[in-house]
C-alpha cells in the first residue's frame, strides 16, 4: 500500500464530514471531497512529511471550498430530496456520538451561518485545528479566526435558543 493509498484510508471518513459540514449539499459535499483528493493526488509530491498530513488535507479541502465560484455554497440550507435522504445520509457517517435528534438542529445551525464563520467553527471544534493553524490555511490573520469564532459561537447560540424556544 502506498502512502497516499494510506493516507486516503485513514482521512477519508474525517474528510467526508467535513466536506458535509462546509457544504450541507450531499452533492457539492462529494464533489468537493472528490476535487481535493484529486488535488491532494496531483500535488503529493509537494507534501511534507514533517508537516501534519491532516493540516495540508483539511487546508487544500477549505481553500477549495472557499475558491470555488460554480458551487452553490452560499444557500441558505442544504438541499436534500426529503428529510428521509438528509437522516439517511447523516446516519452513515461513522461517528462515536449518535444523538441525531440533537446533531440534526445542530447541523442545520451551523450550515445557517455564514460561510467565513462556518469554515472555521467547523475547522476549530470539529477537526480541532488551532487559531494559528485555521489562519495560516485560510490565509488570514489570527485575530480574524478568533473574531469570527466568536460571532459563530454567538449566532449559534442564538439560533439554537431560539429552536429551544419554539419547540
Amino acid at each position: 500500500m502506498t502512502d497516499f493509498e494510506r493516507y486516503t484510508a485513514v482521512y477519508s471518513p474525517e474528510l467526508t464530514r467535513f466536506c458535509m459540514k462546509l457544504c450541507g449539499d450531499v452533492h457539492d459535499a462529494e464533489d468537493l471531497f472528490q476535487d481535493t483528493w484529486t488535488r491532494v493526488f496531483d500535488r503529493f509530491e509537494q507534501y511534507d512529511p514533517e508537516q501534519s498530513f491532516k493540516s495540508w488535507l483539511f487546508a487544500i479541502c477549505a481553500n477549495i471550498f472557499k475558491n470555488s465560484k460554480k458551487q452553490k455554497y452560499n444557500s441558505s440550507r442544504a438541499v436534500f430530496s426529503s428529510k428521509e435522504e438528509k437522516e439517511r445520509f447523516l446516519l452513515s457517517i461513522p461517528d462515536e456520538e449518535k444523538d441525531l435528534d440533537a446533531y440534526l438542529d445542530l447541523y442545520d445551525a451551523i450550515y445557517a451561518l455564514p460561510k467565513k464563520h462556518r469554515v472555521v467553527l467547523v475547522l476549530y471544534y470539529f477537526r480541532e485545528f488551532s487559531q494559528s493553524e485555521i489562519a495560516r490555511m485560510l490565509d488570514i490573520p489570527e485575530g480574524t479566526v478568533k473574531s469570527r469564532l466568536n460571532t459563530a459561537k454567538k449566532l449559534l447560540k442564538r439560533r439554537l435558543s431560539y429552536e429551544e424556544y419554539q419547540r
